[in-house]
């Protein structure tokens, strides 16, 4: 089956964050609106969601903002339906809940046979659980890690200063007017935090390496959900990745070629994958024409 991608949580249990930080002041409440729609009534509530998160869950989620790495996530492609049909979905705006640490508010576009169509919507992370090797952290390349040299250790070293982490949470998308469809389902999402506060995407170490046991295969974020447009009607699912080559040779064999499958295989231009390595910045409203008297 074409979503069979085990996403499990990792086996390691959530701990209390090292260091202690003040907690963070409330924010204004979030401008992005959300409309009522009628599909919305056949789907779990989130609220319920946000009572899994343990105290330690909280404790964390209350040191790091999450939504700059919604943000800074890019645009995300996968497949849409049981084929390979190409499905781009991209979050242009995220805000943290004034009182839900593990709430998020945003608002993006998603694009599908070049029908760019605009969303709002909920994440609610629903457990936050210790990154599967903190060891992989050496690897990152970041400045705001902090390496110490350590020569009984096997890798030569540590991170003194940072702590890497799972997080699992449900979402709800619905299309902005004149679009009515709700998008549905799960975030997988792995990241670091240093005592500072900052953040960023747990990667692969190299480019196009598969890491089996990450819950996103080394891509750091993976979505995947349901497509309803009617009530009452099946709904379609979809996988995306911040590097769905990672994910594809579990789904389609046949997807990825050349160097390391990093490339499209031509037999899926029809499906909408013709031009992946474009920068095409779709997301983009139109300028508005200027006159010049």
């Amino acid at each position: 089956m074409l979503f069979a991608l085990a996403c499990a949580g990792v086996a390691c249990q959530p701990q209390a964050a090292q260091t202690t930080a003040a907690t963070v002041p409330p924010k204004e409440p979030s401008a992005i609106a959300q409309p009522a729609n009628p599909l919305a009534a056949t789907q779990p509530t989130l609220a319920t969601l946000a009572d899994s998160l343990t105290p330690e869950m909280q404790a964390t989620l209350r040191r790091v903002d999450l939504s700059s790495l919604w943000k800074k996530a890019g645009v995300l492609d996968g497949f849409f339906g049981r084929d390979p049909q190409r499905l781009s979905l991209v979050i242009l705006q995220a805000a943290r809940d004034s009182l839900k640490p593990g709430l998020f508010h945003v608002a993006g576009k998603a694009r599908y046979k070049k029908q760019v169509s605009s969303f709002v919507g909920l994440i609610q992370v629903a457990q936050l659980t210790d990154y599967y090797e903190q060891g992989m952290l050496l690897s990152q390349g970041d400045d705001d890690l902090a390496y110490v040299a350590d020569s009984t250790n096997e890798a030569g070293g540590y991170i003194a200063n940072a702590r890497a982490y799972s997080a699992s949470s449900s979402f709800e998308f619905t299309g902005a007017a004149p679009s009515s469809y709700l998008l549905a389902g799960r975030m997988l999402l792995d990241f670091w935090l240093n005592d500072k506060g900052k953040i960023g995407f747990m990667n692969a170490p190299a480019e196009g390496q598969i890491l089996e046991k990450s819950p996103t295969k080394g891509s750091a974020l993976v979505v995947k959900g349901n497509w309803q447009d009617v009530p009452g009607k099946p709904a379609k699912p979809f996988l995306l990745s911040r590097d769905i080559f990672l994910l594809s040779p579990s789904l389609i064999a046949d997807f990825g070629i050349g160097d390391r499958g990093a490339q499209v295989n031509p037999k899926y231009v029809k499906q909408g994958w013709r031009n992946y390595w474009e920068n095409d910045e779709w997301w983009a409203d139109s300028p508005k024409p200027s006159l010049n008297l």
